[in-house]
């Protein structure tokens, strides 16, 4: 710590200059002396800035809108935390201790969210290649995936505009199937059989060993899902960004082919068009497992491919991180794929996601993980806190309203620092969405809709300090039906506040309206949030069977030919979705 401040002298005397200013204001012109402003000007500002937000994204597209929100943002939620700190101590009750511990722990999340996307790196026009391109070997990991979807992805690699005698195409293969084999024969690529140990990660460290003996001469791995599809100018703007010696890793962003309105959440863009770059800015942009290239090198010196963990992404890209290599993002969709669109695929796949980031934050924690340097501990630190949050401190804030209409104990806030707090919240995180709207709301609907998922997770992760849990493929084939028993939790919850609402408006005559009306509108908010994963439990449920995989490859194949034009797609392009019939 005392190297980092002799390091940055000008930042820290900027910090504690700021320190204290903020401290002035908290003292006087916290949101509980804005009363005497009612309603005017503050609350017309709010609203104008509200209502600019909704006609008019594009005023919050920019790095500028989110920072200058994001400083109202912690001014705000610092008021309110203390104004909530007060009622604990002042009226302690259950509730109120649910409401602070839930409000800390929101609050806690957005400002590291803040501090690590205030400088982003958002990059997409690559680098000038080499005079000599680099050997690269292009691997495409599998297990069971059908025949016929892996041939497309061949296909698809095939077409890289990338000099045929610097390139190296084959397929690893942990099923050890003969039609595979065939295929790959048939189609011109190469064949090794995986080792059938340690899930992909094992897959790629044995496809490590046949680079060696089969094409020592490569420096690169690009590593593709099998059920993916690529542009055929991805190798020429990658490839580029490895003339610095200290680049491990470069990945892209990725779409997917998602049903109409993505009910799923599965396209990603806010992760993928704006928290990336973020990282990015922090050295700290990790991979995503396909669509990626890898210096050989680097993944060779921290031992090859990460089996430590359930997936080898996420860990790989932290352990080449503390081993000083870097990373780079190039934001840019050049692949696409397939993704869960039934929920049971999802479930499974965001809770392995989930299992991975709680084993890594519980048992090589970032806060000690040596090598990182300090933005990079804070990236990784926030992916901790956000299924910390989504776990704990969300469905906190969840039951305060439900509890109150329940039981007629409620809370006492101040409108003053209630009705700031909720503005500036919508304000940072649609400033966060780049003002897309439909992006904002699937990213909030899922962050409060898994929080079994992630509590789940966390009961799995704790449990598997000395042996990792075992993992399965992600099936990525729709097979239709009704899994609301999946989420029952989730059910339970919309049940509940009907309830409550009913009690509250017909059982409560005695209690203020304006409380009732106040906790109606929160709880109303957090169902609709959960509204979104019940939605994605009744998409499809009279499909009479699983959709054929000739269907899928046909989709696929539409979607292949038009990867070339969705070169540049950025966080406002057209969804990708499914064509008719692949539903």
């Amino acid at each position: 710590m005392m190297t980092y401040i002799r390091k940055h002298p000008l930042l820290i005397a900027a910090l504690l200059v700021g320190l204290t200013v903020n401290i002035f204001l908290l003292r006087y012109f916290n949101t509980l002396v804005w009363p005497y402003l009612w309603p005017r000007p503050a609350i017309f500002v709010l609203m104008a800035a509200f209502a600019l937000a909704l006609w008019f994204p594009g005023l919050f597209s920019g790095a500028w809108a989110l920072r200058l929100s994001g400083v109202v943002m912690i001014f705000v939620g610092q008021s309110y935390l203390l104004h909530s700190f007060d009622v604990l101590v002042m009226q302690f009750s259950l509730i109120a201790l649910l409401h602070f511990l839930g409000i800390l722990g929101t609050f806690l999340v957005m400002v590291v969210s803040y501090i690590n996307q205030s400088m982003p790196k958002d990059v997409s026009e690559p680098p000038p290649l080499p005079e000599e391109l680099p050997y690269v070997a292009v691997v495409i990991p599998t297990y069971g995936e059908p025949v016929d979807i892996l041939e497309e992805t061949v296909l698809s690699l095939k077409e890289l505009d990338y000099p045929a005698d610097r390139m190296y195409i084959f397929i690893s293969d942990d099923g050890h199937r003969e039609e595979v084999e065939r295929m790959a024969a048939f189609r011109g690529v190469g064949y090794s059989r995986g080792a059938q140990k340690d899930a992909k990660a094992g897959n790629l460290n044995s496809a490590l060993q046949h680079i060696d003996r089969v094409f020592p001469q490569a420096v690169l791995i690009l590593t593709q899902d099998a059920d993916e599809v690529i542009d055929p100018s991805f190798l020429k703007k990658t490839v580029g960004y490895f003339s610095d010696p200290q680049i491990g890793l470069v990945q892209t962003p990725k779409d997917a082919i998602a049903p109409k309105g993505d009910p799923f959440g599965v396209r990603d863009r806010i992760f993928y068009d704006v928290i990336q770059p973020g990282r990015n800015g922090s050295g700290a942009a990790f991979s995503c497992g396909s669509g990626v290239v890898w210096r050989i090198e680097a993944v060779k010196s921290i031992g090859g491919f990460a089996t430590w963990n359930v997936v080898e992404d996420l860990t790989t890209s932290y352990f080449l991180h503390s081993a000083g290599w870097k990373s780079a993002y190039h934001n840019e969709v050049l692949t696409i794929g397939l993704a869960p669109d039934d929920l049971p695929g999802l479930l499974k796949q965001r809770g392995t996601w989930a299992v991975d980031t709680w084993r890594l934050f519980l048992f090589k924690s970032p806060l000690r993980m040596p090598g990182l340097t300090l933005r990079q501990r804070l990236q990784y630190t926030e992916l901790g806190l956000f299924y910390i949050t989504s776990t704990f401190f969300m469905p906190m804030l969840m039951l305060i309203p439900l509890l109150s209409l329940l039981t007629g104990q409620f809370v006492p806030i101040e409108g003053s620092a209630l009705f700031p707090w909720v503005v500036i919240s919508v304000l940072y995180y649609a400033s966060l969405a780049r003002g897309f709207h439909e992006f904002f709301k699937r990213m909030w609907q899922y962050w409060v809709g898994h929080a079994p998922t992630y509590a789940k997770a966390f009961w799995i992760a704790i449990r598997s300090k000395n042996k990792k849990p075992s993992y399965k493929v992600t099936r990525k084939t729709r097979q239709a039906g009704f899994y609301g028993y999946l989420i029952w939790p989730q059910y339970l919850y919309l049940f509940a506040g009907v309830v409550a609402i009913i009690h509250a408006l017909v059982g409560l005559p005695e209690v203020d309206f304006a409380a009732r009306l106040a906790n109606i509108g929160i709880l109303l908010f957090f169902m609709y949030m959960v509204s979104g994963i019940i939605g994605a439990s009744l998409y499809g449920v009279k499909v009479p069977r699983p959709v054929s995989r000739r269907v899928v490859v046909r989709a696929r194949r539409r979607v292949g030919a038009a990867v070339a034009g969705m070169r540049g797609v950025r966080v406002g392009g057209e969804p990708v979705q499914t064509p008719s019939g692949a539903d």
